[in-house]
């Protein structure tokens, strides 16, 4: 995985290159063994998925309040200024686009909108999970950040110019994809024979973090549409009946690892998700190219 922003290349057999490849089996007996605890913690109710941090849970309980005032949530964000500061910066960012600038919280909430100030709140809470003391393991969460980051960015994007889907949301999607990497890192941690061992790790990361993810989210009580998305971006050639963020993260994870040397081939112009945003391989190439501004942009701003 990469933090580098979308490579800019015009070359038609980009087209067929796209999400990462599972590495060859390394010690795969205590490989199977970890995937086993993992499967079975999770079966039992005993692995320990992260928690969503409370602020984002107190300010998504405002928001669902219909007797709620502003200054409630204004209160509840303003308690972590880190935070607000974070809500006042993307109130004046590419995100929105407002015409002039903003420098209080309160003038930030109302451009922003109670549904995109709980998606940015979300976002930046959950950026919190992805911190460990193991040095080797904060290495991997933070290429994983970045990478989300990024799968973020360009779902943004997408959105944007070809969906009627709500970018912010969209975004969100894209943010939490591989949430499901976070437990088993977490567990990866107390065994240093897989902890260290960087293949055997992305062998039990690639397996089973759609699955977990789909935990996590269903444990957060998201809407089953984030959760499709964490559960089914890696299935490349899914078919939803309509356009959902499943769709939209799907291609953005494709073009994230696009020109990537372990990157697997697949058959672009048979992935259903990118024909119903009316494109095709090339196009979708192009049209990412001419917004790599506006991704880096957005990816710097989840990412500093």
């Amino acid at each position: 995985m990469s933090s580098k922003p979308l490579a800019k290349s015009s070359s038609k057999s980009a087209a067929k290159i796209t999400a990462i490849t599972h590495p060859s089996p390394e010690k795969a007996l205590n490989v199977d063994k970890f995937i086993g605890q993992l499967l079975e913690d999770l079966k039992s109710n005993q692995l320990e998925l992260p928690v969503l941090p409370q602020v984002a849970v107190k300010v998504s309980k405002i928001i669902d309040d219909p007797g709620a005032r502003s200054k409630d949530l204004a209160k509840a964000i303003g308690a972590d200024p880190a935070l607000s500061a974070r809500v006042i910066q993307v109130a004046n960012s590419p995100l929105v686009r407002g015409s002039n600038k903003i420098d209080n919280l309160q003038s930030a909430l109302t451009r922003m909108g109670n549904t995109m100030v709980r998606n940015i709140v979300t976002t930046f809470m959950v950026r919190q999970l992805f911190r460990t003391e193991n040095q080797y393991l904060q290495d991997r969460m933070k290429l994983i950040w970045n990478h989300s980051a990024h799968v973020a960015a360009i779902s943004h994007v997408l959105a944007t110019h070809f969906s009627i889907l709500k970018p912010d949301e969209a975004m969100l999607a894209g943010v939490l994809h591989d949430i499901g990497k976070l437990p088993i890192l977490s567990k990866a941690r107390k065994i240093p024979h897989i902890a260290e061992n960087g293949k055997a790790l992305d062998m039990v990361l690639a397996r089973l973090h759609p699955s977990l993810g789909k935990a996590i989210l269903a444990a957060w009580r998201f809407d089953e549409e984030f959760i499709d998305a964490a559960a089914e971006h890696e299935n490349i050639y899914r078919d939803s009946k309509v356009l959902d963020f499943a769709d939209i993260v799907l291609v953005a994870n494709i073009h994230s690892h696009m020109g990537k040397p372990d990157a697997k081939r697949i058959e672009m112009d048979k992935v259903p998700a990118l024909k119903k945003l009316n494109l095709d391989p090339e196009a979708s190439i192009a049209v990412l190219e001419e917004a790599h501004n506006e991704i880096v942009e957005i990816q710097t701003l989840l990412t500093n």
